[in-house]
């Protein structure tokens, strides 16, 4: 485990980082790494002098499974409420089965190819499970982050998956942004595998507008806000895809119809 900023740590949990934050009436965990990384986890809770019911919430900032894979076992542990965008509910809940995201480069074309032999491999030796677990909020709902006394807010941040959500830390600037950003040679540049990269530069945007002092991310270590290097080209990408763009116009106005669904 390691300190990013004062109450904010990251644990390097199995594939992706997860991390706790300390609030002013327990903590807050985002993400929650592949199945089997709940010891990992709950060992780093201790290690802070917590016990596993002192966590009040999850947030899973987006559907895939090395952030999500572990939230069933904790959820039972922890007793805490657990928080997604809409649009990740049907996946979480195991309703959905996960796609991985469309590679937007020749090196990410080939690694898609790579996850899918390797993910049906494990499926198929049974070496990763992952068990559904209900989510109890959404994370489009202003107040969420007021019972535990987080003074922060929880960004839509779309683009890696259409429900990709952020937390913004006010006091630290530090920003928990999943895999809205990669950590990759000292910079921070977009993901390979991208639902819409528009998208992903748009919300990029958005964050920066807060002007967080340090993000953190899904994989690798997080680093100061300057250090944010996307492509000129990325908003271009989306250009041979006219269906994908038509289909994300009313995002907004689709989330809130999925949220007044849910309540």
């Amino acid at each position: 485990m390691h300190e990013i900023a004062d109450g904010v740590y990251r644990v390097p949990a199995r594939h992706a980082n997860s991390y706790l934050v300390e609030a002013d009436n327990g903590l807050v965990l985002v993400d929650t790494g592949l199945p089997g990384s709940e010891r990992k986890i709950l060992d780093a809770i201790g290690s802070l002098g917590k016990k596993p019911s002192d966590v009040k919430l999850i947030l899973l900032t987006h559907r895939h499974l090395d952030h999500i894979g572990s939230v069933a076992a904790l959820k039972k542990k922890t007793l805490a409420v657990l928080v997604a965008h809409p649009f990740e509910k049907p996946y979480v809940a195991g309703s959905l089965v996960i796609i991985t995201p469309r590679a937007w480069s020749l090196y990410g074309r080939i690694a898609r190819r790579a996850l899918a032999v390797a993910s049906s491999t494990m499926k198929l030796l049974r070496l990763i499970k992952y068990h559904p677990a209900h989510v109890d909020e959404s994370a489009d709902e202003e107040s969420l982050l007021d019972p535990v006394g987080l003074d922060g807010s929880i960004l839509w941040t779309p683009g890696h998956t259409k429900g990709s959500v952020s937390l913004f830390l006010n006091k630290s600037r530090v920003a928990i942004v999943g895999d809205l950003l990669t950590s990759k040679r000292g910079r921070l540049v977009e993901p390979i595998f991208m639902e819409n990269p528009t998208q992903t530069k748009a919300s990029v945007q958005r964050v920066m507008d807060l002007h967080p002092a340090t993000f953190c991310v899904g994989h690798g270590r997080p680093l100061s806000a300057s250090k944010v290097r996307l492509k000129e080209k990325i908003g271009k990408l989306t250009k041979i895809e006219p269906k994908r763009e038509e289909e994300d116009v009313d995002l907004e106005s689709l989330a809130k119809d999925l949220s007044a669904e849910a309540s």
